[in-house]
């Protein structure tokens, strides 16, 4: 008997797929509608469009749904003076069923372009970020059946595919972009962040370990001073390096990223008596 599975039939299946959650989609979105416009109604009302007859004629309702819509939200249409125009949404909290909703309509959006063999690095970073608002909903959701040990997975997972997703825009951006401009995107980071009194790394070395002698092996990182790309990482060490030390673009990206990560949590930790010099040697 042949097991063999044919892409085409796998294909199939996954265009199917989509087709019938998209319509699962509309049936909800159709249910939606009317809190949907008023939502919208609310959203145009705050960003100060106060003329009932101008939302009226672009949504292509009556004037008495507008005056409905804004008084289910809350906005009273005769009071122009009670909404100013920089009046923010009232708080709400994030509403897991709409956020999970909103997942499974960007999974419809983004799925067909992954259905090939080697997908873009675009199309990767959306497909990341349509997973990650799905464990969004999902951690926000209070159901009593995701117990603490789901959550932590589930937070787990969000932290790995927005991992991903940036993973995917570095790579993409790197295609976009020369190595001299990445490199004056890293450095104009670096100026700003010391320009606002904040501390940057300006090295850093990493103790690379060798899984098969355990021998230590110290990289020095740090940044062109000058020449065509000031600002772009460079690698160094004392012994030859078992790694390509010629760092590209989108490598560049992901280690500045990390290093200005690395800075951002040590301005955090700046109060007096933070770092115990006893502390740090002990931990070496």
């Amino acid at each position: 008997m042949d097991f063999t599975v044919d892409p085409l039939d796998t294909q199939t299946e996954g265009v199917r797929s989509a087709a019938l959650t998209a319509l699962r989609g509309w049936a909800v979105r159709r249910d939606r509608l009317a809190g949907d416009r008023a939502d919208l109604m609310a959203a145009a009302w705050w960003s100060g469009i106060r003329t009932v007859a101008e939302l009226a004629r672009v949504a292509d309702v009556s004037r008495d749904t507008v005056y409905d819509d804004l008084r289910a939200r809350g906005i009273e249409p005769t009071d122009k003076s009670a909404a100013p125009p920089d009046r923010l949404p009232p708080y709400a909290p994030l509403d897991a069923a709409a956020v999970r909703e909103l997942a499974r309509q960007a999974n419809v959006l983004v799925r067909p372009a992954m259905l090939v063999e080697r997908p873009g690095w675009l199309p990767s970073a959306a497909w990341h970020l349509t997973i990650a608002l799905d464990r969004i909903g999902a951690l926000v959701d209070d159901c009593a059946d995701i117990g603490p040990d789901r959550r932590v997975a589930l937070a787990q997972d969000l932290a790995a595919h927005l991992e991903m997703a940036l993973h995917c825009a570095q790579r993409a951006w790197n295609e976009l972009a020369s190595d001299r401009e990445l490199a004056a995107w890293s450095r104009g980071r670096t100026d700003n962040a010391m320009g606002q009194g904040e501390m940057v790394v300006g090295r850093a070395e990493v103790t690379l370990v060798d899984p098969d002698t355990g021998g230590p092996l110290t990289v020095r990182i740090g940044t062109v001073g000058g020449g065509s790309r000031p600002g772009f990482t460079v690698l160094r060490a004392d012994t030859p390096l078992p790694l390509d030390a010629d760092v590209d673009g989108a490598d560049h990206l992901a280690i500045q990223t990390a290093l200005q990560t690395i800075g951002r949590v040590l301005n955090g930790r700046r109060d007096p008596g933070t770092f115990d010099a006893d502390e740090v040697e002990a931990s070496e």
